[in-house]
């Protein structure tokens, strides 16, 4: 009976977007403003993105909404969202963003 929900917990940590930090991160910038760097804020959901954005000199801001991001994102609130997640990514696109992985 103990069984049944330790599986549940199981599946649920494998299905969950940031358990999945190993991924390549995408990083999604706004064309229209200056890249990230000092004095910006990056969008980021595991210590792979957070690093990432941290690489940038900007300040990662860890587990950011994931629903008002990309609109964040495309009004100049917050310069980058580094991701792994595909659904994240596709609304950001579809905002304006251009979205390319991580160069190391």
């Amino acid at each position: 009976m103990r069984t049944l929900p330790l599986l549940l917990l199981v599946f649920a940590c494998f299905t969950c977007p940031s358990v999945h930090a190993g991924q390549d991160e995408i990083v999604c910038i706004n064309p229209k403003d200056d890249p990230p760097g000092p004095d910006s804020t990056v969008a980021c959901y595991s210590d792979t993105g957070c690093a990432i954005a941290e690489s940038f000199g900007a300040e990662g801001i860890r587990d950011y909404d994931t629903e008002s991001a990309p609109f964040a994102l495309a009004r100049g609130k917050i310069s980058a969202i580094v991701t792994a997640a595909p659904d994240l990514i596709k609304i950001a696109k579809a905002n304006g963003a251009v979205c390319q992985p991580h160069k190391k």
